[in-house]
């Protein structure tokens, strides 16, 4: 009888120590889980999402493109190029975005402002950054000219939240491009 005793008493020593193994590698896979949720969840709480914003008043001849970032982190700029007709035009800073209306505008009178992110900016959350803002004074560029001007010019930013994910805004998109040329004259 007490040889069956200490049987009993040794099983239950290994039940107790294998439920107590089991139970610490059950509490291990649920701090595992949590951190990969809690990084998951951190990555999505700094994400950047760079957009563009047009004003225009073709009666008064103004216009403006405006970069933001209306996402919910920072966004680390890496490129940013500025294409006419599919070639990169190269240059730094506003004198890129003069370039580039010379380009297009030969010949009308305005007057403008430029802006210009560069490598390794950081735009904060809800930073807006005027690419160009143009008034054109004595005589305006009729508006099937401001069309065409607008499809050949194009800018391509690559951009990154804090945690290393890439992103890529072009604007227009071929989207955007295709649907104005479908448009309808009247």
């Amino acid at each position: 009888m007490c040889l069956l005793n200490k049987f009993i008493e040794l099983n239950w020593q290994v039940i107790a120590g294998i439920s107590t193994t089991i139970i610490a590698l059950c509490a291990l896979a649920l701090s595992i889980w949590q951190g990969m949720q809690t990084r998951r969840h951190n990555r999505l709480s700094f994400r950047p999402h760079l957009t563009t914003w047009i004003n225009s008043n073709a009666e008064k001849g103004f216009y403006a493109i405006e970069l933001i970032n209306n996402g919910i982190g920072p966004a680390l700029i890496e490129e940013f190029l500025v294409k006419v007709d599919g070639k990169v035009i190269s240059g730094q800073g506003p004198e890129l975005i003069e370039k580039v209306l010379q380009m297009l505008f030969p010949g009308f009178p305005y007057k403008s402002k430029q802006g210009y992110v560069s490598k390794d900016h950081s735009m904060a959350v809800k930073d807006i950054v005027t690419i160009v803002n143009i008034q054109f004074y004595e005589r305006f560029p009729p508006l099937e000219f401001m069309d065409r001007a607008s499809n050949r010019v194009s800018f391509d930013i690559l951009y990154k939240s804090f945690y290393g994910k890439q992103f890529h805004l072009q604007f227009p998109t071929q989207n955007e491009k295709s649907n104005k040329q479908i448009q309808p004259t009247n």
